[in-house]
């Protein structure tokens, strides 16, 4: 799939732990799509996902080698240096109030909902994850698929 036009990209969790992960099969992927979108797009991302971030990259029981606070601090210091920081607002409350009516969403994919709530009040509508299903039911957004090898 090719990218759309438009000079804002959104990044999902699961790319920044990629992009940090050389152990992961996906890092290789990540890391080549990042620099392509990096030479062309604006690059951003929200509070909510450096966040989760942290809470990922931590966890024994999901990341091999897990980062201590001090090495997790340091990476969310140097990605707030390299993207774009979308912050909630109330404006992205209200969208996000929307969203879960609309669709009906429950549960813990209002934080995919929040992603995107966060995303139309940026003026973004084009987001890049490995997890696609988690977001295919916005029809306000467009999702960035790598493409493989």
């Amino acid at each position: 799939m090719s990218i759309p036009v438009q000079d804002k990209v959104f990044l999902d969790t699961n790319i920044l732990v990629y992009l940090s992960n050389e152990d992961s099969s996906f890092y290789q992927d990540a890391t080549r799509t990042f620099e392509k979108l990096a030479g062309e797009y604006e690059l951003w991302v929200s509070r909510q996902v450096l966040r989760e971030y942290a809470v990922i990259m931590t966890r024994q029981d999901i990341i091999e080698k897990p980062l201590s606070s001090t090495e997790v601090a340091t990476d969310i210091e140097k990605w707030q240096s390299i993207f774009q920081i979308a912050d909630e607002t109330e404006e992205v409350t209200k969208i996000l109030l929307d969203l879960i009516k609309t669709y009906n969403i429950k549960g813990k994919k209002i934080h995919d909902a929040n992603i995107v709530a966060t995303m139309l009040v940026n003026g973004i509508n084009l987001l890049y994850s490995f997890n696609s299903d988690d977001f295919v039911r916005f029809e306000e957004i467009k999702l960035f698929v790598s493409e493989k090898d």
